[in-house]
């Protein structure tokens, strides 16, 4: 399966947007490698701060600071351009106006080509944050809420999952060769160890997963989303008999 996702072409901007922290390594952490290895310049949009993720009582108060130096640690081995940190709560609701407008005024910002978020599965910020992306990239190339920055139509938008595997997945990009960037990358979430048990071996079990579907050794999945819709020349359409 090709992924038609990678590029070599350098100064490709792409944009992440993630719920929390981790996400960004978990549901597409290779592939943001890869691209980075390609030329791109990866950006990260996070809403959640991480205040849910202390493993004892006596934490609670130091657990978002922690994760402050999780994070750029886990960018860094990404080689993410940069990153925006919204200081949403991790069980927040994110199918809101506020957050709309956030995903507007990053694509506006950044002006990437491609977008990556979640898939409308796994748990409450995932699932709500997926309700508003699609419609919000979309939107971002109107001619409207300018106070948001220059209008930008972005090309494509993959999505992706976190805990629940991709079904029927679109593309499966070949990350065979930065598989080992995406580990050391969640190993500097070490906060996250515990909070989500054995996260490491759920991440290669995954990842050979999508990569056996696809011929490869590691893979990372994800489908296309239709928001955004594909411009072509009438003589590309395909042609069917039925």
């Amino acid at each position: 399966m090709a992924s038609g996702i990678a590029t070599r072409e350098k100064g490709t901007r792409v944009l992440a947007i993630c719920a929390h922290d981790d996400d960004e390594v978990i549901g597409v952490g290779g592939t943001l490698r890869s691209l980075v290895t390609a030329g791109a310049d990866v950006t990260t949009l996070i809403f959640a701060n991480g205040n849910e993720g202390y493993q004892r009582l006596a934490e609670r108060d130091l657990i978002v600071k922690r994760r402050v130096r999780e994070r750029a640690k886990a960018q860094r081995i990404l080689g993410t351009r940069g990153y925006i940190v919204r200081e949403c709560h991790d069980f927040e609701n994110l199918d809101r106006e506020d957050v709309y407008r956030e995903v507007m005024r990053a694509v506006r910002a950044v002006r990437p080509q491609l977008v990556f978020s979640h898939l409308p599965t796994d748990y409450l910020a995932h699932r709500t944050l997926a309700q508003v992306v699609p419609e919000a990239v979309w939107q971002a190339g109107w001619l409207c809420s300018l106070e948001l920055g220059r209008p930008w139509s972005v090309n494509r938008l993959y999505l992706f999952s976190v805990l629940e595997l991709v079904a029927k997945p679109s593309h499966i990009v070949d990350i065979s060769a930065t598989f080992a960037d995406k580990l050391r990358a969640m190993r500097a979430y070490r906060s996250q160890h515990e909070v989500v048990p054995d996260i490491l071996n759920q991440i290669e079990a995954r990842a050979r997963v999508y990569g056996a579907m696809a011929g490869v050794r590691y893979g990372e999945a994800f489908r296309r989303s239709q928001a955004i819709p594909v411009v072509c020349r009438a003589a590309d359409l395909p042609v069917s008999r039925c």
